[in-house]
């Protein structure tokens, strides 16, 4: 970008945001943004704002899924606020409605509800330390790392701006190396931590192809999917080997797959392995996420939100 950005930032370093769907022209939410954020956002295409509460910048939609794609963004006649058109994916307020906006002030001076509520935030954002509380942060982290600003430190980022596609292939080779784990064709150490690696790594490939393609985590439920389950509700190890090795093909045969679907397939045929090796499922996302909290260039993006995650 070149020139002098053309707004004034009040003495916190702040303007008003309003947002507004770029269909119907709703107003659905007013936060604010600092330098920071409004670069980000542009950089990215997904807004995002900075929180005062938190003192810190956080991606619309960064816990449900719920993001904004920047349509146009607007300056008022003061240079001092702004005004963002955005497609929202999926409902804007944390309580589950369209619109922040949806009570309106009555002459009584209460409140009257006139929207129709699109989701049950439990059921979205999941109870603290829950597997949709885990597998959404995992998830988040990963959209973080789509944004361009982290390919100097991350291979994974990186990858995830690659124009050849060398992710899709490593899913399967990952799925038959976990099927060999589980088996003990493919063996490093004892089962249970060769399930662990492998199924790590099954999750990660996955993940970056669905990020890679706009694939959320409302289209693939993880939380669905990587269920702690009973061993006598999963096939014996050798025909759920059988089954990986199958779906490993899928992934390689399949020039058009229905992304979502097979995305979910592949995490609970994870969940399957692990229950047989003797490993909770969410021990998968747990140790990835341990991992993600060990670069630097993810500090921010963790900053308050394991506070959160712990409830």
């Amino acid at each position: 970008m070149t020139g002098t950005l053309p707004l004034t930032f009040d003495a916190n370093g702040l303007v008003p945001v309003v947002t507004a769907d770029a269909t119907s022209g709703a107003i659905l939410m007013v936060a604010f943004m600092n330098v920071d954020a409004l670069a980000r956002t542009r950089d990215t295409g997904l807004v995002h704002y900075w929180s005062r509460s938190r003192g810190r910048i956080w991606l619309k939609g960064e816990t449900s899924g719920h993001v904004q794609k920047v349509h146009q963004i607007f300056v008022n006649c003061d240079l001092n606020s702004l005004l963002i058109e955005v497609e929202q994916i999926g409902a804007v307020c944390h309580d589950g409605y369209p619109t922040c906006f949806y009570r309106r002030l009555e002459a009584d001076n209460t409140l009257s509800t006139i929207r129709d509520r699109w989701f049950d935030p439990a059921d979205v954002y999941g109870q603290a330390g829950g597997i949709a509380a885990l597998t959404r942060l995992w998830w988040s982290a990963y959209h973080e790392l789509a944004n361009a600003g982290h390919k100097e430190h991350s291979a994974t980022s990186r990858l995830l701006h690659a124009e050849d596609d060398r992710v899709t292939s490593r899913i399967a080779d990952e799925l038959r190396e976990l099927a060999g784990a589980l088996d003990r064709s493919h063996r490093h150490q004892d089962v249970e931590t060769d399930v662990l690696l492998e199924a790590g790594q099954v999750c990660y490939w996955t993940v970056l192809r669905c990020i890679r393609d706009g694939v959320s985590w409302d289209d693939v439920r993880p939380d669905r999917a990587l269920v702690s389950l009973s061993a006598h509700d999963v096939a014996p190890v050798p025909t759920t080997a059988t089954l990986i090795r199958r779906l490993a093909d899928t992934w390689t045969r399949e020039a058009t797959p229905d992304l979502p679907e097979l995305a979910h397939e592949t995490m609970a045929s994870v969940a399957r392995a692990c229950t047989l090796a003797g490993v909770e499922p969410d021990a998968v996302i747990r140790a990835d996420l341990d991992d993600l909290r060990s670069r630097p260039y993810l500090a921010d993006f963790f900053a308050g939100r394991d506070a959160l995650l712990a409830g």
